[in-house]
């Protein structure tokens, strides 16, 4: 284990171990290592192990080299005291000081670099975590600068670590949270959620945006980072999920993610969709049937949720359930135990229930198509996944994608800027999947750019004549003149109202000030 020493007027005075993140050197209260010397800084070095084994003091003040620390070779701290690498050799002395608090440990996935992402939407930016520490406040000074009065001029550091991050409350007026928990240091993990004032900042694995090679999940919008995140989190959790999205939004690839970043991962993820079951099979499909229990029941068969055990069940379209199935399932969930159509024992199970609907299960419950007490026990965590309209961003990374898994079969493509905004201008009633035939569609026809006509063509051929309605900036514009306001027009044409307020941001202001209060917050 590497240890640095902290000597007074030459003489060994106190060791301090270097274990799983950077130690802050000064005179402030709030370091790990304090020097009392009114001569040192109140923050002087960031102290680190490097990747040739070595210590690495990290300088907090722009301008001056960084030092590697030598056993027996002093870094002078102030004119009294000394800061060197303790010889790897030498055991700790009687009087080693061990750090009297450990910082809270939130979870880490220790195999990916993490990423900060700063904002939302088109002005979202991203700042990879490695290298030198990095400051974030209001203050020019600051690598990251947030206008938030509410943060301070220098509010915390983030400190890269070989295979983590932490971040430093350095003194703010009011404090620094990770996810939710106010903390002076604390170690980040992918998912994690970081709050200083009133801004919220998200930590991801570096790669992530637009990357759909493990989950086949590709986000590039602020709203799947977020999701992402809430992914990151309930991975490692044991409750059952319920993800609600339209069909096509991409819900079952967010529950292989939930699977696969979990630490059932290397487990059976078995996914089955209530909907497509015939209806008198639905018991036998679910929970398995021994041989002879009915007629064609020709041999003993394992239900999914055996077929699931240690791994996660992916049950889509909860809510097509019948209530006699809907209260077996809710005994599963309670005892864990299944037993077979036919079968005269129970087996036990240990599955990871993920569920997902396009229907509003609370309506189902007050109608009494759905049961209430098994609705609050799938409700413990909840995702919810919005349309693929509007999540413009996720249109470019998704038709990018797409064009890229059909280049072994169609040769290399590529979108002209017309074609992506005639892409960024429809709807997608179908959501994910709709864009996926539309795209694929429109590089067949296509030669190696895709024009506008294709993808006019590619659009109408798939949801019919006149689909493809124009929202340019122009054409969303004309169309709210045409209809009198924003919520009118996206009624009209069947797209969010948001949509068609991005699609109005992108040209500019217009006379009646309606763009400038959309971008405030407010609703037209």
């Amino acid at each position: 284990m590497q240890a640095i020493v902290l000597s007074f007027r030459g003489e060994p005075l106190r060791v301090f171990p270097v274990k799983q993140r950077p130690l802050e050197v000064g005179s402030g209260p709030g370091c790990d290592v304090v020097v009392h010397d009114a001569q040192v800084p109140s923050r002087a070095w960031l102290v680190r192990e490097g990747p040739d084994g070595v210590l690495v003091a990290d300088d907090l003040t722009e301008g001056r080299p960084s030092v590697r620390l030598v056993a027996d070779v002093e870094l002078p701290l102030g004119e009294r005291h000394g800061l060197s690498r303790a010889p790897a050799l030498v055991a700790p002395r009687s009087r080693e000081i061990e750090l009297a608090t450990e910082p809270i440990f939130l979870g880490l996935d220790e195999h990916e670099a993490l990423s900060l992402v700063i904002g939302r939407g088109a002005e979202a930016r991203r700042m990879r975590l490695e290298g030198r520490p990095i400051t974030i406040g209001a203050s020019s000074e600051c690598d990251v600068v947030l206008p938030d009065r509410a943060v301070s001029a220098v509010h915390c550091r983030v400190e890269p670590d070989r295979l983590c991050a932490w971040v430093r409350d350095l003194g703010s007026r009011n404090g620094t949270w990770i996810d939710g928990v106010r903390t002076a240091l604390g170690r980040v993990a992918a998912g994690s959620r970081l709050t200083l004032g009133r801004t919220e900042l998200r930590v991801l694995e570096q790669g992530r945006r637009g990357d759909a090679r493990r989950e086949g999940l590709v986000a590039s919008s602020w709203q799947m980072i977020e999701i992402l995140g809430k992914v990151e989190r309930l991975a490692r959790a044991t409750c059952p999920v319920l993800v609600w999205g339209p069909s096509g939004a991409g819900k079952e690839g967010i529950a292989r993610a939930l699977h696969t970043r979990g630490p059932r991962g290397p487990q059976p993820f078995v996914a089955i969709n209530a909907a497509a079951i015939p209806r008198d099979l639905v018991e036998s499909e679910l929970f398995g049937h021994e041989k002879g229990s009915f007629t064609g029941a020709e041999a003993q068969r394992r239900g999914v949720f055996e077929q699931a055990d240690r791994g996660t069940l992916f049950l889509d379209e909860i809510g097509e359930l019948s209530l006699s199935i809907q209260a077996r399932l809710l005994r599963v969930l309670d005892s864990w135990r299944v037993r077979r159509v036919g079968g005269e024992t129970e087996k036990e199970v240990d599955v990871r229930l993920v569920c997902a609907t396009h229907r509003d299960l609370r309506a189902l419950v007050a109608r009494g198509l759905f049961r209430a007490d098994l609705y609050y026990r799938l409700v413990q965590a909840r995702i919810d996944v919005p349309p693929l309209a509007e999540r413009p961003d996720d249109v470019r990374a998704l038709a990018a994608h797409f064009l890229e898994q059909a280049r072994d079969n169609l040769g290399a493509r590529s979108l002209s800027q017309d074609a992506l905004e005639c892409l960024l201008a429809y709807g997608w009633p179908g959501n994910a999947r709709e864009l996926r035939s539309v795209v694929l569609a429109a590089a067949t026809l296509s030669g190696g750019v895709v024009q506008i006509g294709d993808v006019r063509a590619a659009i109408e051929a798939i949801a019919g004549q006149g689909a493809a309605t124009d929202l340019s900036p122009l054409g969303a514009r004309r169309l709210v003149e045409q209809h009198g306001s924003v919520s009118a027009a996206a009624r009209a044409i069947g797209v969010a109202r948001s949509t068609l307020r991005d699609r109005l941001a992108l040209g500019g202001p217009v006379p009646d000030g309606r763009v400038r209060r959309l971008r405030a917050g407010t609703s037209p």
